[in-house]
């Protein structure tokens, strides 16, 4: 339902306005009245007013200025104006000024009441402007915001197979989300891989930092040049460069700017990483190129903590026996304080890409089948042995009781005494 005001200083041709329309059938939910500029300027500042039915000459001020102001403040109105013969300057100066329309007095209320149901459907089509606009103001920040994220989402299914490296397709994908490539557009990929933790932390802990080296890599290796950080769907943590064919910095030039990034890491992030830096590459030459610094982190098992140049890569190892032989050497030494880098080595691997080829393999971490393996042998002992809890989480290889009780609980929702409680 709409509003309409009523502006005229003389009373009696307000209501009869108001008596002679029937203003409820027309859509309308009120009627204001205003007898100047004042009191209409009042009104409407007060009220949602749809349409504004005016007279031009009044007292202290006459139509004009209320409609200049109007316009100024509340441009979507929609303006009306009654008037005179005599007054004929006034409403060609008023359709200047955008009114919608304008009747001479003596009013014919049925004329009237045409220009009102036009001017009605005029302010509906600004209502639908204005909701486009509001939405398109509320929605644009989020959408500047969330921007990088859907380019990020682009490039991970790019990586995954999941679309199509032919250069028109995704030169499409990437306009639709505000990134756009000349014809000599080229990609610098520099993997990123996060060898080793200083300390221990969670698996959530772990993402977090991650996450934080992204950003000091976006930070310390892209700077002000055009690119992203992102994590593939695998788990690798990659930046791409983007160059538009202008003279790109040597890749002398990135290796500096990755070891600065890689001592960045080790002092303010716990971490030792290494870079493995790629060719420019066109979309097409892309996935090669990047497939290659996964081969060659793969296949690197003893440097560490360096920036690497680009090697191709012929080859990569075998790996349907790998997850094998990784759970098999868990289970041989499970009761031992084994290390990351240790399984790794069992498999000559890089304990890196072991990680996270392993998880996505199996859609878990070592660690939570290292913990599982040893829940399942505490299960048995607290079942079948007349050892203490302390002694069972010692020979587990735990030297703190509430780690293991915590971890006991975590896998079967009670407490290793509440467990052997309910079994004997």
């Amino acid at each position: 339902m709409s509003r309409i005001l009523l502006v005229d200083d003389e009373i009696y041709a307000i209501e009869g306005l108001k008596y002679n329309l029937a203003w409820e059938s027309l859509g309308f939910v009120e009627v204001l009245e205003a007898y100047n500029i004042d009191m209409a300027q009042k009104m409407i500042t007060e009220h949602p007013i749809d349409i504004m039915i005016c007279d031009i000459e009044m007292p202290n001020g006459n139509g004009l200025q209320l409609m200049e102001w109007v316009k100024s403040y509340y441009p979507s109105m929609v303006v009306v104006f009654l008037t005179c013969h005599s007054e004929f300057d006034y409403a060609k100066k008023a359709l200047q000024l955008g009114v919608f329309d304008y009747i001479v007095k003596p009013v014919n209320f049925s004329e009237l009441e045409e220009i009102i149901v036009k001017a009605l459907e005029i302010r509906k089509k600004e209502l639908g402007f204005e909701e486009i606009k509001e939405t398109y103001e509320k929605f644009y920040p989020l959408w500047e915001v969330k921007k990088p994220l859907l380019i990020e989402r682009i490039w991970q299914d790019y990586l995954d197979e999941r679309i199509s490296n032919d250069p028109v397709k995704m030169e499409g994908e990437l306009q639709e989300v505000g990134l756009t490539i000349s014809d000599h557009f080229t990609i610098l990929p520099i993997l990123i891989s996060v060898e080793k933790w200083q300390r221990e932390f969670s698996s959530r802990d772990e993402e977090v930092l991650e996450y934080a080296c992204r950003n000091a890599a976006a930070e310390l290796v892209i700077q002000q040049d055009s690119g992203l950080a992102l994590q593939d769907h695998s788990g690798s943590n990659v930046i791409f460069i983007y160059s538009d064919g202008s003279k790109p910095l040597s890749l002398e030039d990135w290796r500096l700017r990755c070891e600065t990034f890689i001592r960045a890491c080790s002092e303010h992030f716990y971490c030792q990483v290494s870079c493995y830096i790629g060719n420019w590459a066109t979309i097409q030459d892309l996935s090669r190129v990047y497939q290659d610094l996964i081969a060659m982190e793969s296949n690197n098992v003893t440097l560490s903590n360096q920036a690497f140049m680009y090697q191709r890569q012929f080859g990569r190892k075998g790996e349907k026996t790998v997850i094998e032989l990784v759970k098999a050497y868990i289970k041989e030494n499970v009761t031992a304080e084994i290390t990351r880098e240790e399984i790794a080595a069992s498999v000559h691997l890089n304990p890196a890409y072991l990680s996270r080829f392993y998880k996505k393999e199996t859609g878990e971490t070592l660690t939570d089948f290292i913990t599982f393996e040893r829940m399942k042998i505490a299960k048995e002992l607290l079942t079948g042995t007349e050892d203490t809890i302390s002694q069972i989480a010692v020979s587990l290889g735990y030297t703190h009781f509430s780690h293991f009780s915590k971890m006991f609980k975590r896998a079967y929702g009670m407490t290793p005494h509440d467990f052997r409680k309910l079994k004997n």
